[in-house]
């Protein structure tokens, strides 16, 4: 198996695999409270498997995570990613998914701080002579969406060199607009890549319902806005339903995607990956 894992590399292969495709890879997540189930670096491992896969499949090379990431504070109220819709009091301050009473805190950083650490990452692999530079996000906060876009497109330098903003998951199927968090998808995920890290036994028994407040588990349609009437996880997004073989089934399906961008990505700069040549 090509080894792409940048951090493991000598300078000559890193050099090597350069001159092949000048094209990198940079998961960037938050250490984030991700229900008591999984790891909190959860968003992450998820990166960095998709950007480990397409590497892979297309070429290129995947740098060390980035483990930060930004959020905000949750506005009162019943609308989309608000207080009122996770069962949470008006008068909480809760920034992210740092619910009140949970026993760690996520590990946030001021968007500004995020998005000068993320562009000096960037400059640097553009220095280097890296002329696609794919920034991998596996988190879902609005305000760290809108700094990657914002890097990405500022960055740029078509053809000479382009930055992108990838998400690590396919957007779910209109009218639904959010992932879930820490639900049976992304358990089910994180099944798939890290199986030991995934401690199920720490949920109640299948019986008890799953409280987005006491619990940090979310599924997608709460965060549209429109929660279940208890404000608990309903069935089909239960993490206590998860499996391994959805999350394969689920990370393909993301990998397939991320690939064809890349792909697209690559000819707007003039290059074709090598694997794409063979084929």
């Amino acid at each position: 198996m090509t080894r792409v894992e940048y951090e493991l590399l000598a300078p000559s292969a890193i050099a090597a695999a350069r001159q092949r495709l000048p094209l990198v890879l940079v998961p960037v997540s938050p250490i984030e409270w991700h229900g008591p189930h999984l790891p909190v670096g959860t968003d992450g491992l998820h990166a960095r498997e998709v950007a480990v896969r397409v590497a892979r499949e297309i070429g290129g090379l995947v740098l060390p995570t980035l483990f930060f990431g930004t959020e905000t504070v949750r506005t009162a109220g019943t609308g989309p990613e608000q207080l009122g819709v996770l069962g949470l009091d008006a008068g909480e301050r809760v920034v992210g998914m740092d619910f009140p009473g949970f026993s760690v805190r996520s590990l946030y950083i001021e968007e500004s701080a995020f998005g000068l650490a993320v562009r000096e990452v960037v400059r640097a692999l553009a220095a280097d002579s890296f002329r696609l530079i794919v920034l991998v996000n596996g988190h879902g906060a609005a305000n760290q969406q809108r700094t990657l876009e914002r890097i990405a497109l500022e960055e740029s330098r078509r053809p000479e060199v382009g930055v992108v903003n990838l998400k690590a998951w396919v957007d779910p199927e209109p009218p639904r607009l959010d992932p879930g968090h820490a639900d049976r998808e992304e358990t089910s995920i994180m099944l798939a890549i890290a199986p030991d890290l995934v401690r199920l036994e720490e949920l109640p028994p299948p019986d008890a319902p799953l409280a987005y407040a006491r619990h940090g588990i979310v599924d997608g349609a709460a965060f549209d806005g429109k929660p279940s009437p208890d404000f608990t996880i309903p069935q089909h997004a239960d993490p206590r339903g998860s499996t391994r073989e959805e999350g394969e089934m689920l990370l393909e399906h993301e990998v397939r995607s991320a690939a064809a961008r890349v792909a697209r990505e690559l000819e707007l700069i003039g290059l074709r990956s090598p694997a794409t040549v063979r084929a």
